[in-house]
């Protein structure tokens, strides 16, 4: 996504108009985007002919996931974790250096008990790199953060980080259609950890979903038998033996060309 405007973050952005102008840039950005999968060549028809139709084949997109994502249920709430931290980076595409399998992420949030969407929720996604690594602590051990460092803008507890890196960390406005997307990489595993993004869900003022979402098993099989995730052999952990895994964020997956694609419905309580 380009940027929302020089110098600004996501503080920033919200101290000066509230979400509804933060939603209203961020769809401004998005129009601005250039179609991810290119403009379509077509040659010029020989004269006194009629060129055939020629039609290219649909890139799969994550959110084509998402009417099959499962039916609409509340959401496990679990703990943020000592790695979490506000990084005010406002954009879609997380990765920055970050080698991996791309994952493309989509999320849809919605109000039960009628599982309507809902606008302007500000969702906050981090995680790991593909060797357990998270930004802002630099040195730490995989799956290590640092210590309190106070609250964000939300008043939810944070880490102090220890450096300025902020990759695969990033925050969206979900639309009229409840939907936000991610361009990440699959993350990696850490000990007693199974494979997980952290993500939060804020309305207004409030946090109102702090939770983690989990891939599937047989899937983290197939991609950690490459570069660079074989560097960092030995999982120890699976869906079955973490304490903080839930069916209910478990993603839905479909492979891409390019790498994996991933969605699920993220259930709210009403009011």
């Amino acid at each position: 996504m380009p940027p929302v405007a020089a110098g600004m973050d996501r503080r920033q952005l919200l101290g000066a108009g509230g979400l509804l102008t933060l939603a209203g840039v961020l769809a401004a950005c998005r129009r601005a985007e250039p179609d991810p999968a290119g403009p379509v060549a077509t040659s010029d028809p020989v004269p006194g002919t009629t060129a055939p139709a020629t039609t290219a084949p649909p890139v799969p997109q994550a959110v084509d996931l998402l009417d099959g994502s499962g039916t609409c249920q509340l959401v496990h709430e679990t703990i943020a974790g000592p790695t979490w931290f506000d990084a005010h980076a406002v954009r879609s595409d997380v990765r920055e250096d970050r080698p991996g399998v791309p994952l493309d992420l989509a999320l849809r949030v919605v109000q039960l008990p009628a599982c309507t969407p809902v606008p302007q929720a500000v969702v906050d996604l981090w995680q790991c790199d593909a060797l357990g690594v998270y930004s802002g602590f630099a040195g730490s051990a995989p799956g290590q953060g640092g210590s309190p460092g106070g609250r964000d803008e939300y008043g939810d507890a944070q880490s102090a980080a220890t450096d300025g890196a902020t990759f695969l960390r990033g925050t969206q406005v979900t639309g009229a259609d409840g939907v936000v997307r991610f361009s990440t990489v699959y993350p990696g595993w850490y000990p007693t950890r199974t494979p997980h993004l952290h993500l939060k869900v804020h309305l207004g003022t409030a946090t109102v979903l702090t939770t983690q979402l989990f891939l599937d098993d047989t899937v983290s099989d197939q991609v950690y038998a490459n570069d660079p995730y074989r560097q960092h052999a030995g999982r120890d952990t699976r869906n079955d033996r973490d304490a903080f895994y839930d069916p209910s964020g478990l993603l839905r997956t479909a492979p891409s060309p390019t790498g994996w694609l991933a969605a699920t419905t993220l259930g709210i309580p009403a009011g």
